[in-house]
């Protein structure tokens, strides 16, 4: 009867109190002369990925809340100006270069058992930049990894190790994002300004 009790007894899911999205470091970096609108929508913010730990405990990541705000912190990176929009065709007169969108393509976390093994997370984004009209200029897919181990914790005590993993890995994914949007010929092109016509000789 006991093991029957246990075996109906329903799954707990926690959701994991993510640390606060990272100022990412690019060393040298120069932004591109470019305003670039940032389109971030809500379906987006409102992704939760469950990872199971446990035949009776998950763990809800926001995922989406923190790739936005990691976005929103650290696109200043790559563009001189950053502005939200509220579309990847943004309404006539708006004033943007391009428009940066990003969708979330793979989040995993792995809980580790034995819990002395490190924790680790593996996230991808695309990102997109187009132009006002909506043409593709560019676009990549980043993947990144964290991991991190500081101690033997398992259950809802890991919790914290878990969500710094988390973040870990999507920080590098962005960082990787950025660094492409920076070296793409492109993107950089758009940004140079228009050769100047030499003034005409003297008659």
């Amino acid at each position: 009867l006991a093991t029957l009790i246990l075996l109906a007894a329903p799954a707990h899911a926690g959701t994991i109190k993510m640390p606060p999205a990272p100022d990412i470091e690019l060393a040298g970096a120069t932004p591109l002369p470019l305003t670039a609108g940032l389109y971030l929508p809500p379906e987006l913010r409102s992704v939760v990925e469950v990872v199971k730990t446990s035949p009776f405990d998950k763990m809800k990541f926001e995922v989406g809340t923190f790739t936005a705000e990691l976005f929103e912190r650290n696109l200043p990176l790559a563009f001189a100006t950053v502005v939200p929009v509220e579309a990847r065709v943004p309404a006539q007169g708006a004033a943007v270069d391009v428009v940066v969108s990003v969708e979330i393509v793979r989040f995993e976390v792995t809980i580790p058992h034995p819990a002395y093994n490190p924790y680790t997370s593996t996230a991808a984004y695309k990102v997109t930049v187009s132009d006002p009209a909506g043409e593709v200029l560019f676009t990549q897919t980043a993947t990144g990894a964290g991991q991190t181990s500081k101690g033997m914790m398992s259950g809802f005590k890991a919790q914290g190790l878990a969500g710094e993993a988390a973040k870990l890995s999507m920080a590098d994914a962005a960082k990787q994002a950025l660094e492409g949007i920076l070296e793409a010929d492109e993107l950089r092109e758009l940004g140079q300004e228009p050769a100047q016509e030499p003034d005409p000789a003297p008659l």
